[in-house]
């Protein structure tokens, strides 16, 4: 018995480690890569902005409370965006929890929050329904809104923004995880992408760049 959990607990660690080493590489690997892309500038340490917005394609999804989402759900406010998923061990709920303290800031600023949402795009629509994102989502805020649908519809959606995930090796049909983009996305009140946000994510930076970005 004690042997099964020092191997399952050592298996965690060995991911979880993995997964940092991944991140790192990846951070690495995205700042340099668009601060010197053309067409995006850094305005804050780790924001960037696309001079000109790109409208995202047509889509249907649902949100966790089944009502649906779709491009007009992003119109008339900004929106912060993340692709992960439920099962996620770090990333998301890191995320999530950088996103409660960019609400909070904001909800101090003289503009609030009234025009601002935080949108969770599922990569795992095979496990994340909407009553499971239901459960999820909201432990961080309950204005936070968790997004699920047909997995090429949201592979529609990721691919226009930029945002990129695969299944990683190994795992059961129940239980696996997904590699995925950690970058966190601004939809302005038009509805098309502004801004990027690079990881690791700062609320203080966060809120920065955003500043600079909706006030150029």
């Amino acid at each position: 018995m004690r042997w099964h959990f020092l191997r399952r607990t050592l298996h965690v660690w060995l991911v979880f480690g993995l997964v940092v080493l991944c991140a790192a590489a990846a951070w690495r690997w995205m700042r340099p890569a668009l601060a010197t892309q053309p067409h995006f500038v850094e305005v804050a340490s780790g924001a960037y902005v696309l001079p000109k917005p790109d409208a995202l394609p047509s889509f249907q999804l649902v949100k966790h409370d089944g009502t649906p989402f779709h491009n007009q759900s992003l119109k008339g406010r900004w929106t912060f965006m993340v692709f992960g998923y439920t099962h996620c061990p770090d990333f998301c709920p890191t995320t999530l929890v950088e996103f409660t303290h960019v609400h909070k800031l904001l909800a101090q600023s003289p503009h609030g929050v009234r025009d601002v949402q935080f949108v969770l795009v599922s990569v795992d629509p095979a496990r994340d329904t909407p009553a499971l994102l239901a459960l999820y989502v909201p432990q961080f805020h309950p204005s936070f809104i968790g997004v699920t649908g047909e997995a090429a519809m949201i592979a529609r959606l990721a691919e226009s923004v930029g945002a990129v995930y695969a299944r990683a090796p190994g795992g059961s049909d129940a239980n696996y995880l997904i590699d995925h983009s950690t970058a966190a996305l601004l939809v302005n009140p038009q509805g098309a992408l502004q801004g990027v946000f690079a990881a690791p994510h700062a609320a203080k930076q966060m809120v920065q760049g955003f500043a600079k970005i909706r006030e150029p």
